[in-house]
């Protein structure tokens, strides 16, 4: 059996919104988890937002929202070892995934000077 899309999302958010959320004390440690602050830590606010857009879409490839019980720091989104990102789910978030069939989300970030986007596609065992 082969692999099938089980959900897609897609977020756009503007970068200045990103920033000037940022400078607000509780809104990076809510946000983003210690390893992503680290990662980020040398990046431009461009790569934060695009971040926070790829936590927004992956909850859209899950069908879900806030009201299941995910919080953005069961969203885990980090470079693997040639540093593109890569999406890790604990918690709520991995078990929506599992009960839907969902083994993976795959992800893609992009931005120009105003707007990030992400893009993602959730991907499971193809039925039968």
């Amino acid at each position: 059996m082969g692999e099938a899309v089980k959900g897609c999302g897609v977020d756009i958010i503007e970068i200045e919104r990103i920033r000037r959320a940022c400078m607000r004390f509780p809104f990076v440690d809510k946000i983003f988890t210690e390893r992503e602050q680290l990662t980020l830590k040398a990046k431009g606010i461009s790569s934060w937002a695009a971040r926070f857009a790829g936590k927004e879409a992956v909850m859209k490839s899950l069908g879900c929202g806030w009201q299941r019980g995910i919080s953005f720091h069961h969203i885990e989104i980090v470079p693997d070892q040639w540093g593109k990102p890569t999406v890790e789910l604990s918690s709520r978030a991995r078990e929506i995934a599992l009960e839907q069939g969902i083994c993976r989300v795959l992800i893609s970030l992009s931005h120009n000077r105003e707007t990030a986007i992400a893009y993602t596609v959730a991907v499971g065992e193809e039925s039968e």
